[in-house]
Protein backbone atom coordinates (compact mmCIF):
# COMPACT_ATOMS: atom_id res chain seq x y z
CA UNK A 1 0.00 0.00 0.00
CA UNK A 2 1.39 3.48 -0.76
CA UNK A 3 1.77 6.04 1.46
CA UNK A 4 -0.40 9.41 1.28
CA UNK A 5 1.17 11.64 0.01
CA UNK A 6 2.26 14.51 2.01
CA UNK A 7 -0.23 16.80 -0.53
CA UNK A 8 -2.99 14.99 0.85
CA UNK A 9 -2.15 15.63 4.18
CA UNK A 10 -2.14 19.17 3.71
CA UNK A 11 -5.28 18.94 1.82
CA UNK A 12 -6.68 17.01 4.82
CA UNK A 13 -5.80 19.64 7.02
CA UNK A 14 -6.89 22.55 5.44
CA UNK A 15 -10.36 20.78 4.99
CA UNK A 16 -10.58 20.29 8.76
CA UNK A 17 -9.58 23.75 9.70
CA UNK A 18 -12.37 25.08 7.39
CA UNK A 19 -15.24 22.64 9.18
CA UNK A 20 -13.79 22.83 12.18
CA UNK A 21 -14.10 26.97 11.96
CA UNK A 22 -17.43 26.93 10.62
CA UNK A 23 -18.47 25.06 13.70
CA UNK A 24 -17.51 27.72 16.31
CA UNK A 25 -19.13 30.43 13.90
CA UNK A 26 -22.95 28.35 13.29
CA UNK A 27 -22.46 27.63 17.37
CA UNK A 28 -21.81 30.96 17.47
CA UNK A 29 -24.50 32.14 15.42
CA UNK A 30 -27.15 29.54 16.68
CA UNK A 31 -27.06 30.61 20.49
CA UNK A 32 -26.86 34.02 19.50
CA UNK A 33 -30.15 33.77 17.59
CA UNK A 34 -31.40 31.58 21.09
CA UNK A 35 -32.25 28.56 18.79
CA UNK A 36 -30.32 24.89 19.58
CA UNK A 37 -30.03 24.20 15.61
CA UNK A 38 -29.45 25.96 12.38
CA UNK A 39 -31.71 23.72 10.69
CA UNK A 40 -34.32 22.80 13.07
CA UNK A 41 -37.09 20.00 12.27
CA UNK A 42 -35.25 16.68 11.24
CA UNK A 43 -31.89 18.14 13.81
CA UNK A 44 -34.41 18.34 16.92
CA UNK A 45 -35.45 14.31 15.77
CA UNK A 46 -32.15 12.78 15.53
CA UNK A 47 -30.49 14.59 18.18
CA UNK A 48 -34.00 13.64 21.21
CA UNK A 49 -33.36 9.74 19.51
CA UNK A 50 -29.61 9.88 20.01
CA UNK A 51 -30.36 11.63 23.26
CA UNK A 52 -33.03 8.51 24.20
CA UNK A 53 -30.40 5.77 23.05
CA UNK A 54 -27.73 7.25 25.82
CA UNK A 55 -30.38 6.74 28.69
CA UNK A 56 -31.75 3.29 27.60
CA UNK A 57 -35.66 4.85 26.75
CA UNK A 58 -37.70 3.61 23.78
CA UNK A 59 -36.23 4.44 20.55
CA UNK A 60 -39.41 6.87 19.20
CA UNK A 61 -40.80 10.62 18.92
CA UNK A 62 -43.92 12.11 19.34
CA UNK A 63 -47.04 11.43 21.15
CA UNK A 64 -48.69 9.06 20.23
CA UNK A 65 -45.25 7.51 19.49
CA UNK A 66 -43.91 6.72 16.55
CA UNK A 67 -41.50 3.94 16.78
CA UNK A 68 -40.23 3.32 13.20
CA UNK A 69 -40.14 6.95 12.26
CA UNK A 70 -36.26 7.03 11.61
CA UNK A 71 -33.34 4.76 10.65
CA UNK A 72 -30.62 4.22 13.77
CA UNK A 73 -27.68 5.04 11.37
CA UNK A 74 -27.15 8.73 12.99
CA UNK A 75 -28.58 8.84 15.97
CA UNK A 76 -26.38 6.04 17.02
CA UNK A 77 -23.32 7.82 15.60
CA UNK A 78 -24.53 10.66 18.10
CA UNK A 79 -25.28 8.69 20.52
CA UNK A 80 -21.66 7.40 20.79
CA UNK A 81 -20.54 11.14 20.30
CA UNK A 82 -22.54 11.90 22.74
CA UNK A 83 -20.91 9.33 25.32
CA UNK A 84 -17.41 10.42 24.49
CA UNK A 85 -18.07 14.35 24.61
CA UNK A 86 -21.21 14.80 26.59
CA UNK A 87 -24.31 16.70 24.77
CA UNK A 88 -22.76 19.61 23.75
CA UNK A 89 -24.07 20.21 20.28
CA UNK A 90 -20.51 22.14 19.44
CA UNK A 91 -18.14 19.20 20.02
CA UNK A 92 -20.64 16.83 18.80
CA UNK A 93 -20.68 19.51 15.38
CA UNK A 94 -16.69 19.29 15.26
CA UNK A 95 -16.57 15.74 15.35
CA UNK A 96 -18.13 15.48 12.53
CA UNK A 97 -16.15 18.06 11.04
CA UNK A 98 -13.55 14.88 11.59
CA UNK A 99 -15.84 12.98 9.79
CA UNK A 100 -16.58 15.49 6.74
CA UNK A 101 -12.46 15.49 6.21
CA UNK A 102 -12.66 11.47 6.11
CA UNK A 103 -15.35 11.78 3.45
CA UNK A 104 -12.28 14.16 1.95
CA UNK A 105 -9.79 11.03 2.55
CA UNK A 106 -12.24 8.89 0.98
CA UNK A 107 -12.62 10.64 -2.57
CA UNK A 108 -9.10 10.74 -2.85
CA UNK A 109 -9.11 7.08 -2.22
CA UNK A 110 -12.00 6.30 -4.61
CA UNK A 111 -10.34 8.96 -7.20
CA UNK A 112 -7.02 6.90 -7.60
CA UNK A 113 -8.97 3.72 -8.63
CA UNK A 114 -10.24 5.46 -11.57
CA UNK A 115 -7.74 8.24 -12.66
CA UNK A 116 -4.03 9.32 -12.16
CA UNK A 117 -2.43 10.85 -8.99
CA UNK A 118 -2.62 14.21 -9.64
CA UNK A 119 -6.21 14.31 -10.68
CA UNK A 120 -6.86 12.29 -7.52
CA UNK A 121 -5.43 14.79 -5.40
CA UNK A 122 -7.34 17.52 -7.32
CA UNK A 123 -11.03 15.98 -6.61
CA UNK A 124 -9.97 15.67 -3.17
CA UNK A 125 -9.02 19.33 -3.15
CA UNK A 126 -12.58 20.00 -4.79
CA UNK A 127 -14.48 18.80 -1.96
CA UNK A 128 -11.90 19.92 0.68
CA UNK A 129 -13.15 23.96 -0.08
CA UNK A 130 -16.37 23.03 -2.01
CA UNK A 131 -18.55 26.04 -0.09
CA UNK A 132 -21.82 24.13 0.59
CA UNK A 133 -19.95 20.99 1.82
CA UNK A 134 -17.70 22.66 4.69
CA UNK A 135 -21.00 23.98 5.96
CA UNK A 136 -23.17 21.31 5.39
CA UNK A 137 -21.00 18.79 7.08
CA UNK A 138 -20.37 20.20 10.53
CA UNK A 139 -24.85 20.43 10.68
CA UNK A 140 -26.51 17.74 13.03
CA UNK A 141 -27.64 16.27 10.07
CA UNK A 142 -27.59 12.95 8.36
CA UNK A 143 -25.55 13.83 5.16
CA UNK A 144 -21.94 14.12 6.25
CA UNK A 145 -22.00 10.13 8.02
CA UNK A 146 -24.10 9.01 5.08
CA UNK A 147 -21.67 10.52 2.40
CA UNK A 148 -18.85 8.40 4.73
CA UNK A 149 -20.50 5.58 4.15
CA UNK A 150 -21.77 6.03 0.15
CA UNK A 151 -18.40 6.18 -0.35
CA UNK A 152 -17.28 2.95 1.27
CA UNK A 153 -20.26 1.57 -0.75
CA UNK A 154 -18.30 2.96 -4.24
CA UNK A 155 -15.06 1.74 -2.81
CA UNK A 156 -16.52 -1.85 -1.94
CA UNK A 157 -17.59 -2.47 -5.62
CA UNK A 158 -15.09 -1.02 -7.68
CA UNK A 159 -13.52 -4.19 -6.93
CA UNK A 160 -15.97 -5.86 -9.17
CA UNK A 161 -15.68 -3.38 -11.91
CA UNK A 162 -13.03 -3.41 -14.60
CA UNK A 163 -11.44 -0.07 -13.93
CA UNK A 164 -8.47 1.13 -15.24
CA UNK A 165 -5.96 3.53 -13.99
CA UNK A 166 -4.11 5.49 -16.12
CA UNK A 167 -1.13 5.44 -13.35
CA UNK A 168 -1.22 2.03 -13.39
CA UNK A 169 -1.72 1.35 -17.14
CA UNK A 170 -0.70 -2.06 -19.17
CA UNK A 171 -0.44 -2.71 -22.69
CA UNK A 172 -3.44 -4.22 -24.27
CA UNK A 173 -2.93 -7.48 -24.85
CA UNK A 174 -1.36 -8.13 -21.69
CA UNK A 175 -5.06 -6.38 -20.35
CA UNK A 176 -6.71 -8.86 -22.15
CA UNK A 177 -5.12 -11.72 -20.19
CA UNK A 178 -5.23 -9.91 -17.27
CA UNK A 179 -9.26 -9.35 -17.00
CA UNK A 180 -9.41 -13.04 -18.49
CA UNK A 181 -7.85 -13.93 -15.74
CA UNK A 182 -9.61 -12.36 -13.38
CA UNK A 183 -12.96 -13.81 -14.87
CA UNK A 184 -11.13 -17.07 -13.89
CA UNK A 185 -10.42 -16.78 -10.12
CA UNK A 186 -12.61 -18.91 -7.68
CA UNK A 187 -15.45 -18.32 -6.87
CA UNK A 188 -14.81 -17.49 -3.51
CA UNK A 189 -12.70 -14.29 -4.48
CA UNK A 190 -15.43 -12.67 -6.42
CA UNK A 191 -17.88 -13.18 -4.20
CA UNK A 192 -16.85 -12.08 -1.07
CA UNK A 193 -16.20 -8.83 -2.14
CA UNK A 194 -19.90 -8.68 -3.37
CA UNK A 195 -20.76 -9.48 -0.12
CA UNK A 196 -19.09 -6.92 1.86
CA UNK A 197 -20.60 -4.53 -0.31
CA UNK A 198 -23.95 -5.61 -0.05
CA UNK A 199 -23.23 -5.27 4.16
CA UNK A 200 -22.12 -1.66 3.61
CA UNK A 201 -24.89 -0.64 1.32
CA UNK A 202 -27.15 -2.48 4.49
CA UNK A 203 -25.28 -0.02 6.40
CA UNK A 204 -25.66 2.90 4.40
CA UNK A 205 -29.47 2.41 3.94
CA UNK A 206 -29.71 2.44 7.96
CA UNK A 207 -28.43 5.67 7.99
CA UNK A 208 -30.43 7.96 4.66
CA UNK A 209 -32.87 5.27 3.33
CA UNK A 210 -33.17 6.40 0.02
CA UNK A 211 -29.82 4.53 -0.47
CA UNK A 212 -31.90 0.97 -0.76
CA UNK A 213 -31.99 1.10 -4.03
CA UNK A 214 -28.46 0.89 -4.51
CA UNK A 215 -28.41 -3.02 -4.88
CA UNK A 216 -30.45 -2.44 -8.14
CA UNK A 217 -28.32 -0.38 -9.22
CA UNK A 218 -25.42 -2.44 -8.34
CA UNK A 219 -26.62 -5.11 -9.88
CA UNK A 220 -26.86 -3.37 -13.06
CA UNK A 221 -23.45 -2.19 -13.26
CA UNK A 222 -22.31 -5.44 -12.41
CA UNK A 223 -24.48 -6.60 -15.61
CA UNK A 224 -23.34 -4.23 -18.08
CA UNK A 225 -19.51 -3.50 -16.67
CA UNK A 226 -18.46 -6.55 -14.41
CA UNK A 227 -14.95 -8.34 -15.13
CA UNK A 228 -16.97 -12.29 -14.10
CA UNK A 229 -18.31 -14.22 -16.23
CA UNK A 230 -22.37 -13.88 -16.62
CA UNK A 231 -23.05 -16.95 -13.67
CA UNK A 232 -20.62 -15.79 -11.71
CA UNK A 233 -22.38 -12.04 -12.07
CA UNK A 234 -25.56 -13.12 -10.79
CA UNK A 235 -23.70 -14.98 -7.70
CA UNK A 236 -22.27 -11.64 -7.16
CA UNK A 237 -25.87 -9.65 -7.27
CA UNK A 238 -27.63 -12.33 -5.03
CA UNK A 239 -24.05 -11.67 -2.89
CA UNK A 240 -25.03 -7.90 -2.65
CA UNK A 241 -28.71 -8.61 -2.32
CA UNK A 242 -27.93 -11.36 0.52
CA UNK A 243 -25.54 -8.96 2.03
CA UNK A 244 -27.70 -6.07 2.76
CA UNK A 245 -30.74 -7.96 3.94
CA UNK A 246 -27.87 -9.38 6.81
CA UNK A 247 -27.38 -5.66 7.66
CA UNK A 248 -30.60 -4.71 7.60
CA UNK A 249 -32.21 -7.74 9.36
CA UNK A 250 -31.57 -6.77 13.22
CA UNK A 251 -33.40 -3.09 12.53
CA UNK A 252 -36.24 -5.11 10.86
CA UNK A 253 -36.78 -7.39 13.52
CA UNK A 254 -36.85 -4.50 16.30
CA UNK A 255 -39.34 -3.09 13.88
CA UNK A 256 -41.51 -6.26 14.01
CA UNK A 257 -41.31 -6.63 17.67
CA UNK A 258 -42.93 -3.19 17.55
CA UNK A 259 -45.27 -2.83 15.18
CA UNK A 260 -46.12 -6.42 14.11
CA UNK A 261 -44.63 -5.76 10.54
CA UNK A 262 -40.88 -6.76 9.26
CA UNK A 263 -39.92 -3.07 8.24
CA UNK A 264 -36.57 -2.59 6.56
CA UNK A 265 -36.15 0.84 7.02
CA UNK A 266 -38.67 3.25 7.84
CA UNK A 267 -42.45 4.29 7.86
CA UNK A 268 -41.89 7.71 7.05
CA UNK A 269 -41.95 6.99 3.42
CA UNK A 270 -45.90 7.21 3.42
CA UNK A 271 -45.83 11.02 4.44
CA UNK A 272 -42.32 12.04 2.23
CA UNK A 273 -43.79 10.63 -0.60
CA UNK A 274 -47.20 13.16 0.00
CA UNK A 275 -44.94 16.28 0.74
CA UNK A 276 -44.12 15.79 -3.02
CA UNK A 277 -47.44 15.04 -4.34
CA UNK A 278 -50.10 16.38 -2.99
CA UNK A 279 -52.61 19.59 -4.19
CA UNK A 280 -50.41 22.01 -2.23
CA UNK A 281 -47.39 20.90 -3.29
CA UNK A 282 -45.08 22.75 -4.37
CA UNK A 283 -41.87 20.14 -4.87
CA UNK A 284 -40.25 22.24 -1.40
CA UNK A 285 -40.51 20.68 1.41
CA UNK A 286 -43.70 20.74 4.09
CA UNK A 287 -44.64 18.80 6.09
CA UNK A 288 -46.95 21.10 8.28
CA UNK A 289 -50.08 18.29 7.04
CA UNK A 290 -48.35 15.61 9.61
CA UNK A 291 -49.43 17.74 12.65
CA UNK A 292 -52.58 19.35 11.04
CA UNK A 293 -54.33 16.57 10.34
CA UNK A 294 -55.21 14.12 12.92
CA UNK A 295 -53.63 11.16 11.19
CA UNK A 296 -51.91 9.70 13.49
CA UNK A 297 -54.36 10.12 16.49
CA UNK A 298 -56.76 7.72 14.89
CA UNK A 299 -54.07 4.96 13.03
CA UNK A 300 -51.25 3.25 13.75
CA UNK A 301 -48.05 4.20 12.42
CA UNK A 302 -47.82 1.46 10.05
CA UNK A 303 -51.68 2.71 8.72
CA UNK A 304 -50.67 6.22 8.46
CA UNK A 305 -47.84 5.79 6.21
CA UNK A 306 -49.97 3.08 3.86
CA UNK A 307 -52.67 6.21 4.03
CA UNK A 308 -50.42 8.90 2.92
CA UNK A 309 -48.72 6.55 0.38
CA UNK A 310 -52.15 5.89 -0.68
CA UNK A 311 -53.31 9.82 -1.32
CA UNK A 312 -50.07 10.31 -3.30
CA UNK A 313 -50.56 7.46 -5.34
CA UNK A 314 -54.23 8.97 -5.69
CA UNK A 315 -53.06 12.38 -6.77
CA UNK A 316 -50.48 10.92 -9.13
CA UNK A 317 -53.14 8.94 -11.05
CA UNK A 318 -55.83 12.68 -11.06
CA UNK A 319 -52.88 14.86 -11.75
CA UNK A 320 -50.57 13.47 -14.19
CA UNK A 321 -49.76 16.71 -15.56
CA UNK A 322 -48.99 18.55 -12.17
CA UNK A 323 -47.06 15.32 -11.36
CA UNK A 324 -44.59 16.17 -14.25
CA UNK A 325 -44.21 19.40 -13.63
CA UNK A 326 -43.56 18.80 -10.22
CA UNK A 327 -40.69 16.41 -11.54
CA UNK A 328 -39.10 18.95 -13.24
CA UNK A 329 -39.33 21.71 -10.56
CA UNK A 330 -38.20 18.70 -8.27
CA UNK A 331 -35.16 18.62 -10.66
CA UNK A 332 -35.05 22.23 -10.90
CA UNK A 333 -34.35 22.51 -6.69
CA UNK A 334 -32.10 19.28 -6.49
CA UNK A 335 -29.80 20.73 -9.38
CA UNK A 336 -29.80 24.48 -8.44
CA UNK A 337 -26.39 26.00 -8.50
CA UNK A 338 -27.38 28.10 -5.05
CA UNK A 339 -29.05 27.17 -1.41
CA UNK A 340 -32.79 26.78 -1.81
CA UNK A 341 -33.44 26.02 1.82
CA UNK A 342 -35.69 28.78 3.88
CA UNK A 343 -33.15 31.63 4.68
CA UNK A 344 -30.22 30.80 3.06
CA UNK A 345 -30.81 31.82 -0.60
CA UNK A 346 -29.70 35.48 -1.92
CA UNK A 347 -26.61 37.01 -0.62
CA UNK A 348 -22.87 36.62 -0.64
CA UNK A 349 -23.01 33.04 0.03
CA UNK A 350 -25.09 32.12 -2.56
CA UNK A 351 -22.99 34.38 -4.99
CA UNK A 352 -20.01 32.00 -4.00
CA UNK A 353 -21.97 28.81 -4.52
CA UNK A 354 -22.90 30.12 -7.96
CA UNK A 355 -19.33 30.78 -9.13
CA UNK A 356 -18.12 27.44 -7.84
CA UNK A 357 -21.09 25.05 -8.69
CA UNK A 358 -20.80 27.22 -12.05
CA UNK A 359 -17.40 25.69 -12.88
CA UNK A 360 -17.99 22.38 -10.89
CA UNK A 361 -20.68 21.50 -13.48
CA UNK A 362 -18.71 22.44 -16.48
CA UNK A 363 -15.82 20.37 -15.73
CA UNK A 364 -18.25 17.41 -14.94
CA UNK A 365 -19.05 17.21 -18.61
CA UNK A 366 -15.84 17.28 -19.25
CA UNK A 367 -14.73 15.25 -17.28
CA UNK A 368 -17.35 12.99 -18.32
CA UNK A 369 -16.31 13.29 -21.94
CA UNK A 370 -12.49 11.64 -20.98
CA UNK A 371 -14.09 9.46 -19.93
CA UNK A 372 -16.13 7.93 -23.12
CA UNK A 373 -13.78 5.26 -23.46
CA UNK A 374 -14.11 3.48 -19.87
CA UNK A 375 -17.78 3.55 -19.36
CA UNK A 376 -17.30 1.64 -15.77
CA UNK A 377 -15.62 4.36 -14.09
CA UNK A 378 -18.06 6.93 -15.83
CA UNK A 379 -21.08 4.73 -14.96
CA UNK A 380 -20.02 3.81 -11.30
CA UNK A 381 -19.05 7.86 -10.69
CA UNK A 382 -22.36 9.54 -12.32
CA UNK A 383 -24.87 6.58 -10.53
CA UNK A 384 -25.48 7.70 -7.20
CA UNK A 385 -26.15 10.96 -8.64
CA UNK A 386 -28.54 9.98 -11.07
CA UNK A 387 -30.52 7.69 -8.49
CA UNK A 388 -30.57 10.48 -5.91
CA UNK A 389 -31.70 12.72 -8.94
CA UNK A 390 -34.65 10.36 -9.63
CA UNK A 391 -35.81 9.77 -6.06
CA UNK A 392 -36.00 13.53 -5.90
CA UNK A 393 -38.31 14.14 -8.41
CA UNK A 394 -40.61 12.07 -6.90
CA UNK A 395 -40.44 13.24 -3.27
CA UNK A 396 -39.20 16.60 -2.79
CA UNK A 397 -36.19 18.22 -4.43
CA UNK A 398 -33.42 20.43 -2.89
CA UNK A 399 -29.46 21.26 -3.13
CA UNK A 400 -29.08 19.78 0.69
CA UNK A 401 -29.94 15.93 -1.28
CA UNK A 402 -27.61 16.42 -3.94
CA UNK A 403 -24.77 17.25 -1.70
CA UNK A 404 -23.58 13.69 -0.47
CA UNK A 405 -23.37 12.53 -4.31
CA UNK A 406 -21.33 15.68 -5.72
CA UNK A 407 -18.15 13.65 -4.01
CA UNK A 408 -18.18 10.53 -6.91
CA UNK A 409 -19.07 13.60 -9.32
CA UNK A 410 -15.66 15.24 -8.07
CA UNK A 411 -13.64 12.60 -9.83
CA UNK A 412 -15.23 13.68 -12.83
CA UNK A 413 -15.16 17.09 -12.34
CA UNK A 414 -11.08 17.07 -11.34
CA UNK A 415 -10.43 14.96 -14.45
CA UNK A 416 -12.36 17.77 -16.79
CA UNK A 417 -10.33 20.01 -15.29
CA UNK A 418 -6.97 18.55 -15.46
CA UNK A 419 -7.74 17.68 -18.79
CA UNK A 420 -8.50 21.25 -19.91
CA UNK A 421 -5.20 22.22 -18.16
CA UNK A 422 -3.44 20.01 -20.95
CA UNK A 423 -5.05 21.44 -23.44
CA UNK A 424 -4.20 24.66 -22.62
CA UNK A 425 -0.59 24.02 -21.98
CA UNK A 426 -0.94 22.15 -25.24
CA UNK A 427 -1.82 25.22 -27.04
CA UNK A 428 0.57 27.33 -25.30
CA UNK A 429 3.14 25.17 -26.35
CA UNK A 430 2.26 25.65 -29.92
CA UNK A 431 1.96 29.22 -29.57
CA UNK A 432 5.55 29.55 -28.26
CA UNK A 433 6.60 27.23 -31.02
CA UNK A 434 5.45 29.39 -33.71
Amino acid sequence: MKPTPRLVWLILLAAFALRAATAFVVDWHVKSAGRQFLIEGDANGYWELAIRLTEGRDYCLHHPPRYILRTPGFPLLLAGCMIVVGQSELRVSLILAAIGTACVWLTWKLARKCVPETTAIVAAAMMAISPLQIGNSVLILSETWFTFWLLLSLLALQRLLPLRNPDAAIPARDSAISNDASALTPTSESVWPALQSGLVTGITVLVRPGWILWPVVSGLLLLVFGKAKLPRKFLQIAAIGIGCLLALTPWAWRNYQVSGHWILTSLWSGPSLYDGLHPQATGASDMTFVDSEPVYATMSEYDANAHYKQRAMEFVRENPGRTMELAVIKAGRFLSLTPNASGFSGGPASLICLAYYSCFFCLIFAGGWQFRRNPAVLALLAAPFMQFLLVHMVFVGSVRYRLPVEFPLSVLASNGLVALWGLFRQSQQKAADT
